[in-house]
């Protein structure tokens, strides 16, 4: 070449010595320049291999994921999170692609001890292209896996509905399938809304339906009893704050939703409520004007009706009216009452107030109610204190919050500020004033049934409810009970409504061996409104203050066994 021609011709002009250095410096030169090249190639080379090499892995993931719309979130009233969809890694893996099934085994296994050999064996001899190994893996397991070299791994993407506070709320919550479908509760009701990714807000309080829970669970404990529900809502719209039906459920396990035991006893179980069904009674006598507000009911004596002989469980020796036989809650007294306005009346109030007919509740685990419409003289007597009518505990808070409202349908609903609705007027303000005079008298008077539930500057008044437990297959349990109260407070202006139940609690020593309601469910309440009254802002007033005896009426009510002119 010409170029090392020159060189050669060149080079012959110095002398030996000097020629050689000059050669190796040349030579040296065009070495570190080779490798320089080869260098710089190769690292460039090596880069653009490792971003390739990376991109198709994760494609290789990418194309084995699936894009998930995440679910709507559900919040309660304050937006505290109760339901939410996160994104979570599945490993499945195809058999057929795997060279070494032993080696892959113990691969896995020293990332996933929970996984069972043995299992893992059967799965890897098989025919089947795609098994799923765990349906659930955290990011660093996934990027360990990566570093194994596992033949056949599929990493997929998928949705997880989780409920951060278990089992709070969950009866209303309900629960998702593995599909991610909605199975029960609102996640049932609102699952097309959900499904598009459009949130939820509920009128639940997570504060107050905790306290409720809290407290209905503790007596549940204390009197051994089978189960109960606790309500707490808005007395003028509809709105839930709590609504508690215990034993319940963790919502994160939608296997346990198909347990037969773990019903809805706030909405679907439907029962009689005794004697808490005399505030109806008692409503209706006034609102018929077929009796004086001053008449009285000799229930000195049994009353025989047909086969049937109606008693009373403090039995009086005297005529009482009105206001006292709701006050002593004798079932004597609310039959003769009844009787006088007859079974056409009486069903007529219970249709308008809501209680032959399914609820229009924002769930569908709902119980109809079963009333007896015979239209018979005992049936009517025996509605009348809360026998012969079954109906959930939903329904009576319901049922009361209209009585206190001045009269003014209410029906709950478990969605936050939903727009109020134009109800109708199904009693007088008249007879809305004396129904809640009497059922403060029902706490406050010392010959009330729920002197229990009475706390000072909350003006509670209610009404308590002691029945006996329907056999599965007819007739009742003598010494099994269910035991109820439902009311409101404050009484001169009742802004929340308090329904509880508790089924078959046992008699204990503290409480003298009765399992009744004002022995049992009367002392929840208590505590309950003690409890959250600060938190509804509801402060204390005196009972003694012009705009409670403006708004109640001052009944006189007569002890026990004092004489008929007493």
């Amino acid at each position: 070449m010409k170029i090392f021609h020159f060189l050669e011709v060149d080079l012959k002009k110095f002398n030996h010595s000097k020629s050689r250095k000059i050669k190796l410096m040349i030579c040296g030169s065009i070495l570190v320049i080779s490798f320089t090249v080869i260098g710089y190639r190769t690292i460039s080379l090596a880069s653009v291999n490792r971003d390739n090499i990376t991109s198709i892995l994760n494609k290789k993931i990418e194309s084995r994921a699936f894009k998930s719309n995440l679910r709507g979130n559900i919040y309660d009233r304050n937006n505290n999170i109760l339901a939410t969809t996160i994104d979570t890694l599945s490993l499945n893996i195809n058999p057929q692609e795997v060279l070494n099934k032993n080696e892959t085994i113990i691969k896995l296994l020293h990332i996933f001890p929970q996984l069972d050999k043995k299992d893992l064996l059967k799965k890897f001899n098989t025919n089947k292209k795609h098994i799923n190994l765990l349906r659930e893996i955290s990011p660093r397991e996934h990027v360990r896996l990566l570093q194994t070299g596992i033949e056949g791994l599929k990493i997929q993407k998928r949705s997880k509905r989780i409920y951060p506070n278990n089992t709070l709320a969950s009866h209303i919550l309900g629960s998702t399938d593995i599909d991610g479908k909605g199975i029960a509760g609102v996640e049932n009701k609102f699952n097309s809304k959900l499904q598009k990714g459009e949130n939820l807000t509920l009128s639940i309080h997570s504060g107050i339906q905790h306290i409720t829970r809290k407290l209905l669970l503790d007596q549940i404990t204390r009197f051994e009893a089978d189960g109960g529900a606790g309500i707490v809502m808005d007395a003028k719209n509809g709105q839930i704050y709590s609504t508690v039906s215990l034993p319940d459920y963790n919502a994160n396990n939608y296997s346990t939703i198909l347990n037969k035991r773990l019903f809805n006893k706030a909405t679907k179980g439907i029962y009689e409520l005794g004697s808490t069904l005399k505030l109806i009674t008692a409503a209706i006598a006034f609102e018929s004007k077929l009796i004086n507000e001053n008449e009285v009911f000799d229930v000195s004596k049994p009353l025989k009706v047909s086969s049937r002989i109606i008693t009373d469980f403090h039995p009086l020796n005297y005529s009482i009216n009105i206001p006292e036989v709701i006050v002593h809650s004798s079932n004597i007294g609310s039959a003769k009452i009844a009787e006088k306005f007859g079974s056409n009346i009486q069903l007529k109030y219970l249709k308008s107030l809501g209680m032959t007919n399914i609820l229009s509740l924002e769930i569908p685990e709902l119980g109809k109610p079963q009333v007896l419409m015979d239209k018979k003289v005992l049936t009517t007597m025996t509605i009348s204190y809360g026998h012969g009518i079954s109906i959930t505990p939903m329904h009576l808070a319901s049922v009361t919050a209209t009585i206190v409202n001045n009269g003014i349908k209410v029906d709950p609903t478990l969605i936050f500020d939903q727009k109020s609705k134009k109800n109708k007027q199904i009693i007088s303000p008249e007879t809305s004033m004396k129904m809640k005079s009497i059922m403060r008298l029902v706490v406050s008077n010392k010959h009330g049934t729920a002197k229990k539930a009475d706390v000072s500057g909350y003006l509670v008044g209610g009404k308590t409810g002691t029945a006996e437990k329907i056999k599965p297959n007819g007739g009742y349990f003598k010494k099994k009970n269910i035991v109820a109260f439902t009311g409101a407070f404050p009484m001169n202006d009742p802004k929340f409504i308090i329904t509880i139940m508790i089924d078959n609690p046992k008699g204990q020593t503290f409480s003298n061996g009765f399992r009744t309601a004002g022995w049992v469910v009367a002392p929840v309440v208590k505590k309950l409104v003690t409890r959250i009254a600060p938190i509804l802002d509801v402060k204390p007033q005196l009972e003694s203050s012009s705009k409670f005896s403006n708004n109640l009426l001052n009944y006189k009510i007569r002890g026990k066994n004092k004489g008929a002119n007493l």
